[in-house]
């Protein structure tokens, strides 16, 4: 499942369907595409609509410097049963204080209820817990988004809190229930 040389590259994560790698510059109108849809902006932090290219570039730099200082992982989520093989979502960690990391993830919308997520999630959580030695991983979702609430359940996440509309899930390692 995983390839990597964690001291100077990204690493690389595979799956049954799903390549995990790092963004990069062929990635930029993939995510034109997918992103610029106020189904995906509304349920992600700091991801604008319209989402222009201007947008994708900053995009790079900040995961690319992200990868550098080791403060988060985000990952391009490519299907490999697609033809051609693209960026259809991404799945992240983003270290925070001690041994805990939050989990993003988003999926373009003609991929939605493919288990894609599902499948993606379940990797990076694998990835987080045995290769960055992290103890607690946790998400947040829209009270409404029910297809991200399932994604979370789905991979062994539970529910915590319920306020402002957000609903904050979490998974220890200790409680670990993710597939191998």
């Amino acid at each position: 499942m995983f390839s990597d040389n964690m001291n100077n590259t990204f690493p690389l994560l595979y799956t049954h369907r799903l390549l995990l790698r790092q963004l990069n510059a062929d990635d930029i109108p993939a995510l034109l595409k997918y992103v610029n849809n106020p189904l995906i902006t509304d349920n992600i932090l700091n991801f604008p609509y319209p989402y222009q290219e201007y947008h994708a570039v900053h995009r790079l730099s900040y995961v690319y410097q992200g990868f550098v200082k080791r403060s988060h992982y985000v990952f391009a989520i490519i299907w490999r049963e697609g033809e051609p093989e693209e960026l259809i979502g991404e799945v992240s960690l983003h270290l925070e204080q001690g041994s805990t990391a939050q989990l993003g993830y988003w999926i373009g919308q003609p991929y939605w209820n493919k288990g894609i997520a599902t499948e993606a999630v379940n990797a990076i959580i694998r990835f987080g817990f045995e290769k960055l030695g992290i103890t607690e991983i946790f998400a947040e979702c829209h009270i409404d988004n029910k297809g991200s609430e399932q994604v979370m359940i789905r991979n062994g996440m539970h529910k915590i809190t319920e306020q402002n509309h957000m609903l904050k899930y979490i998974i220890s390692n200790s409680l670990t229930h993710v597939q191998q």
